[in-house]
Order: C-alpha cells, then sequence, then structure tokens
C-alpha cells in the first residue's frame, strides 16, 4: 500500500461461511475486512476503530437486527448495507427507515457485492467534501475553515484536521497514537504533540464561545473523543 493512503476497513458481521468469500473479496480489492460474528462485537469495534463500511447479515440477530442497526447509528454515520436471504419487501423498508443505506438479496453475486461496497465509499467520499455543522461549529471542507456563530476560528492546519476528523468520528475513543497515524502526514511524532494541539484547540474554541469542554473529552488513559 502507498505511503500515505489509509486502507479502507469493512466490518463484516455474519455467522455463516459465506463470509470468508466476502472477505476473500475485500481482500483481493485492497480493503481491510474485520470479522464479527454478533452484535457486542461489532459495536465494541465500532467503538474503537475507524470503520468506513458495516456489512449486516439479517441471520446473525434474525429477530432484533433492526435494533443493531439503531445500536450502529447510536455511535457512528458509518454506512451499513445488510445482506437478507429473500425480497421481503416490508423487512427491507424496516431495515433502510432504520439506519441502513443498502441491501443485497443471497445469494450475493461477487462482482455486484464489489460494486455496491465501492459505491457506497464513493458516497461517503461525496459528503466528506461537503460542510459538516455539529452543534453549530461548522467545518467548511471547500475553504478548510471552522466557524462558529458566523465567526472564523483561526486554526493551524493540524488543528484544523484533528477537529474535522473528531467531527467525523463523533462518539469514538481515539489514542494519540491512532490521531497521529490519521491526521498528520508523516509517521514519527512524539504523543506529547497531540497534547499540545488539543490544548490549543480548547482554547481558541472556548474563545469563540463554543462549548468545547462539553464535546472535547479527555478519556484518562486512552485518549481523546468528540462527545455528543
Amino acid at each position: 500500500m502507498d505511503r500515505g493512503v489509509i486502507m479502507q476497513s469493512v466490518l463484516l458481521v455474519e455467522n455463516k461461511k459465506e463470509i470468508d468469500r466476502l472477505s476473500l473479496i475485500l481482500a483481493k480489492n485492497r480493503f481491510k475486512s474485520i470479522r464479527k460474528v454478533c452484535e457486542e462485537e461489532a459495536i465494541t469495534v465500532i467503538q474503537n476503530e475507524i470503520i468506513h463500511l458495516v456489512i449486516l447479515d439479517q441471520m446473525v440477530s434474525p429477530f432484533d437486527w433492526i435494533e443493531t442497526c439503531k445500536k450502529v447509528r447510536d455511535y457512528s454515520n458509518v454506512p451499513i448495507i445488510f445482506l437478507t436471504e429473500c425480497f421481503d419487501k416490508e423487512s427491507i423498508i424496516k431495515g433502510l427507515d432504520n439506519g441502513a443505506d443498502d441491501f443485497m438479496v443471497k445469494p450475493i453475486d461477487d462482482d455486484v457485492f464489489l460494486a455496491k461496497v465501492k459505491a457506497i465509499l464513493r458516497r461517503g467520499d461525496i459528503r466528506n467534501t461537503q460542510k459538516s455543522n455539529v452543534k453549530g461549529l461548522v467545518i467548511d471542507r471547500d475553504t478548510c475553515e471552522v466557524r462558529y456563530q458566523d465567526q472564523v476560528v483561526n486554526t493551524t492546519r493540524i488543528e484544523y484536521l484533528l477537529i474535522d476528523y473528531f467531527l467525523s468520528n463523533r462518539n469514538k475513543v481515539f489514542t494519540r497514537e491512532e490521531l497521529i497515524s490519521q491526521v498528520w502526514e508523516y509517521e514519527y511524532t512524539e504523543t506529547r504533540t497531540v497534547d499540545s494541539h488539543i490544548r490549543n484547540i480548547r482554547d481558541k474554541l472556548r474563545h469563540s464561545d463554543f462549548p468545547v469542554d462539553t464535546y472535547l473529552l479527555t478519556v484518562r488513559g486512552f485518549g481523546y473523543r468528540w462527545s455528543d
């Protein structure tokens, strides 16, 4: 993989052998696949790792898989594709109404599966170019500006990227090492540098009257989290 290119991670939540085939397709196309067999394990991964797409099989939790979709949405806006045994209109509508982005009916064709995965991830890339507004704090990715109450918050490039990254991954805890890996363009920097940037971000947002201490939290022993 090229230096600086982040491999996109796909979480597959399924308890059948078909997952082996889907994982192989993803690996051949340079996706990182993470396999879990139950809701609890999947939620733990979503809370603690960077996931770009969730593939959820109805049969993992036949009676409350809709609740699984809802719980994923409580922690992340990550796209969800659910797999269904048959074209059940009511079930499909319920899934799409409760957080899923797309669905596939088994048996799953390899080429169609890969095309859907790429299409969903492209949509995510498009969304990421737009403005984000979280509690009145605006990230404008076209101008690389942070604004609150129509006033520009003067940030450095790294401060802007950190804020953008936190707002794009709300409610997740990130270690300092993870933030360095995802935000900095070089591999080696001291973890104390992260603390310094977080301190500056807090000072600047406080000065802009944004209640940053309510949202940008220190998780002792782990790192940082932007909380809703």
